[in-house]
């Protein structure tokens, strides 16, 4: 059927078939495809099945790769879990868009006024515009607040709506969101990959750009600072790694350029809130929140939480900070307020609302409850606040038991009900194994407040589904949203529906379909700048900006540290596991593998010998058990879970590639050999092989580190956190090595297993051109200032990496430990002159590496307790610095 065809009055085709109930945002009836459709229905026709395989295979790879996350509760894959984009967007109407804008804008200019107005005069309970019980019953109104918002100046920041298209083609207002809008983020990251793997439809369609919305929002916050500095301290609150959108939130944070920050990383001092901050403490001016308020302020709110900071109502008080959107907005989500709305923009606005709402009963008012009453059946019961165990109810899936406990719950506290008009939402097409669906769809549309209106993102986030659930909780899927001008020009003959053409290409042959990696993806000029500008772009900074943007939190910091420990430690294991593996299967080799095997213990959390394994089958067991087991304190599945879980607590550090290969480290363990594996050729090939995918991911890791963090004050924590793990692998596998009574071929086995181990084999045989022995083993891998795996140059750098850190005056109690640890070497290497197994100079030798040890872990202690945990003399007792 030709595009020609569509146009006329006439069924849809065969293969794509929309709703009768329902608005198609594609499909018209009587013309067939709309007009702002028609660029993208033909060029997706076009697509041939190798190119359509590609371009789906890469939008995942690029999710998966960028570690775009959604937390879906009780989902298995538990906060891993991928962002689920379909390849299909949806178009919207630039004019008709232009309309919903203006009607969006006077809605977040209404209820920014009611905000001001129920914690300011309350003007319009005292004429009776709101009944009381709606507002002071409601869980958002915060009576600590009262009088706490300032009336002159506009407090609503951020607003977002979801909007439903009705079957007569209306845009409807479902819900206000008010409190900490989420999904802004995962709008922009999906025009990001869009725009990556379809630049030319992008820029056939002319769609809005992103990023001036992204520039008001950096605007609007930067000018909230009520401060005599020429810029304002940001910080975003974010509940933490485990919250269901701690992607967004990194994100939001990267791309702004403000620090991203726990509720413990602030405190409040004097009625103002300060930054925990490795530099000392740095005064917050505005916090853009992610934290239910309710949780914000264990002081005066929720006493349980954990994930605000005690005292910040009281700094809002005072004025010293402010918050988008504020503590107490929650209130205006309420949906009891949705029926009062047009008087209220009557009364506020001397206007008509322009968007309609859902119809909405209160069940606070006589009759409104006694019509919800009769039609429990038919209608959506909701509760008045929004929370987890207050979901939204669909009369119709209630069976007669149900909606009997529903009518008792909404007799005995009718004001904390209402039921709602449900409404069939407009379908858009949708990729689902293979075919084109009709899914229901819901748009979520956010705004900005910018000088005396808002800004309105150029379409937002949409959520389609099969059923009429379209919560992402749900398992909603999520597509990109284009705004673009109707195209009126001609299509050409004979090109097929995009139906049809899907029908076709999915599913031809696909012997020769390309893999993903070998798609190419040709790009004109301007579909080059289209795939550019869709990127959200840095904006240039001063100096001054640049040091505030440095700032490193005392969480940040030690997560860095951490993740260096981490990954140092499992790159670690993963080699001695290796290196044993190896021997155990070299007859020659097994007399030797004492000491990486008992070092291999140490680093594991086992003493030597625990395992009880005394011969080589026993040995060979054991090793693949220590490689594949569940997670202990110490073992290699604990050390993996410790660095992704650190690595994904500071992810806005992280370049795209790093990203990538901490997702090779997810999907490599979670694909490591069972423990069940016997033991045979195949088993230890498929062991080995995946130890060596593990160690290359991990060496990839520290070196792209290295190369990719800027040599400020994050990468020295990182590093730190490296050489001071280090230092303990190498004095751990040195002393296990000096403590053995090997000799002869044993001996020398045992030494090419721990250069092994070091990866310094190479290194050693190109300078000593002899088989390894012991004095040389030392040399290399003890005292060489020049070799990155000496214990010694291990010391240098970390003290190197202190004396950048204590540099503006901190002082850190881990200088002494590792200075004494370094006299300690030095000393060691002039007193030996025997390396016989029993001399005394080796045993002094070992008795030196265990005090090394100590100190090298007395020096992590007290990092952590001078910059991690901020209750050191030194900051505890110091004035505050005073406010600039």
């Amino acid at each position: 059927m030709t595009f020609s065809a569509l146009q006329s009055p006439m069924p849809s085709p065969p293969d794509y078939q929309p709703l009768p109930d329902a608005w198609d945002e594609m499909w018209d009836v009587d013309s067939g495809v709309r007009p702002h459709w028609g660029n993208l229905v033909q060029g997706l026709a076009e697509l041939g099945t190798r190119d359509w395989s590609s371009r789906g295979q890469r939008i995942k790879r690029l999710l998966r790769e960028n570690g775009v996350t959604y937390h879906v509760y009780n989902d298995p894959r538990g906060y891993t879990r991928t962002w689920e984009l379909d390849p299909i967007p949806l178009l919207l109407d630039a004019d008709e868009w232009r309309q919903i804008e203006v009607g969006l804008a006077q809605r977040a200019l209404l209820l920014d006024l009611i905000l001001r107005d129920l914690y300011g005069p309350q003007t319009l309970l005292k004429r009776g515009l709101l009944p009381p019980d709606l507002i002071f019953a409601h869980a958002g109104y915060l009576r600590p607040l009262l009088g706490a918002l300032p009336a002159d100046r506009r407090q609503l920041i951020f607003y977002a709506a979801d909007l439903v298209r009705g079957p007569d083609g209306r845009v409807w207002v479902m819900a206000d969101r008010t409190q900490a809008p989420s999904g802004a983020g995962y709008a922009l990251e999906n025009r990001t990959v869009m725009a990556r793997t379809f630049p030319e439809f992008l820029e056939d369609a002319s769609v809005a750009k992103l990023n001036p919305w992204l520039e008001a929002v950096r605007t609007s916050l930067n000018g909230l600072g009520n401060v005599a500095r020429e810029h304002a301290e940001v910080v975003v609150l974010t509940p933490g790694p485990a919250n269901e959108t701690y992607f967004e939130h990194a994100y939001l944070a990267a791309r702004l350029g403000y620090n991203l920050a726990q509720g413990d990383d602030l405190t409040v001092r004097d009625g103002r809130v300060w930054l925990k901050s490795v530099q000392g403490l740095k005064p917050v001016d505005v916090i853009l929140r992610r934290v239910d308020e309710e949780w914000c302020d264990p002081l005066e709110l929720r006493q349980d939480s954990r994930l605000g900071t005690a005292g910040l109502i009281e700094a809002v008080r005072r004025g010293n900070v402010s918050i988008a959107n504020p503590l107490g907005s929650g209130l205006l989500e309420n949906p009891a307020l949705i029926p009062f709305l047009p008087v209220l923009a009557k009364a506020l606005l001397g206007e008509k609302l322009l968007l309609p709402s859902a119809a909405t009963w209160w069940c606070g008012q006589q009759r409104e409850r006694e019509h919800v009453l009769a039609n429990l059946h038919r209608l959506v019961l909701k509760p008045i606040h929004r929370g987890r165990a207050s979901e939204t109810v669909f009369g119709a899936d209630l069976d007669r038991k149900q909606l009997a406990a529903w009518r008792a719950r909404i007799q005995a506290q009718p004001h904390l009900f209402v039921g709602q008009e449900p409404l069939q939402p407009s379908t858009t097409p949708t990729l689902h194994n293979g075919r084109l669906l009709p899914y229901r769809a819901s748009l979520r549309a956010f705004l900005v407040s910018r000088n005396e209106g808002y800004v309105t993102l150029p379409g937002g986030l949409t959520r389609c589904s099969s059923g009429h659930k379209l919560s992402a909780q749900t398992g909603a899927l999520n597509k990109d949203t284009w705004i673009t001008p109707a195209l009126e020009a001609a299509r050409a003959p004979g090109a097929l529906s995009m139906a049809q053409a899907f029908s076709q290409t999915l599913t031809a042959p696909t012997a020769s379909v390309m893999s993903s990696g070998q798609a190419t993806q040709i790009m004109t000029a301007g579909s080059m700048r289209q795939t550019l500008s869709s990127f959200p772009q840095p904006t240039l900074q001063t100096a001054s900006s640049r040091r505030e943007s440095e700032i490193l939190t005392s969480r940040a910091a030690d997560n860095l540290f951490w993740t260096g420990r981490y990954l140092e430690r499992a790159e670690a294991v993963t080699r001695l596991l290796r290196a044993v593996l190896d021997g155990l299967w070299e007859e020659e080799t097994a007399p030797g593998l004492a000491p990486v095997l008992h070092a291999l213990m140490r680093l594991m959390g086992y003493a030597p010998g625990d395992c009880g394994c005394k011969e080589r089958d026993d040995l060979a067991t054991c090793v693949r058990e220590l490689t594949t087991q569940q997670e202990r304190p110490g073992n290699l599945a604990h050390t993996v879970r410790g660095l992704l879980g650190c690595a994904f607590g500071t992810r806005e550090y992280w370049s795209v590639a790093i990203w990538r290969l901490l997702d090779r480290v997810e999907r490599d363990w979670g694909h490591r050999p069972g423990k069940s594996a016997r033991r045979t050729g195949g088993s230890h090939e498929r062991i080995d092989l995946w130890l060596g995918r593990l160690v290359d991911a991990l060496a990839g890791l520290a070196g792209l580190a290295s190369e990719t963090l800027p040599r400020e004050t994050g990468f020295r924590y990182f590093d730190l956190g490296r050489r001071i793990e280090r230092g303990l692998t190498q004095s751990t596998l040195l002393t296990q090595t000096l403590q053995s009574r090997l000799t002869g071929e044993a001996e020398r086995e045992s030494l090419s297993l721990v250069l092994a181990s070091s990866d310094s084999l190479i290194t050693f045989r190109r300078r000593y051109r002899a088989e390894p022995f012991l004095a040389g083993v030392l040399e290399l891998l003890l005292w060489d200032v020049e070799s990155p795996r000496a214990l010694i140059y291990q010391i240098h750098t970390a003290r190197r990496h202190l004396t950048e850190l204590t540099h503006a005056g901190q002082r850190c109690n881990a200088e002494r430990p590792l200075f004494s640890a370094e006299e300690r070497i030095y000393a060691a290497e002039a007193s030996i002159d025997d390396w016989r197994v029993d001399s005394q100079a080796r045993q002094g030798l070992i008795a030196t590496l265990g005090e090394i040890s100590g100190q090298l872990t007395a020096a992590s202690d007290a990092i952590s307790h001078t910059w991690f945990t901020h209750v050191q003399e030194l900051y505890a007792l110091r004035p505050l610095p005073p406010r600039q």
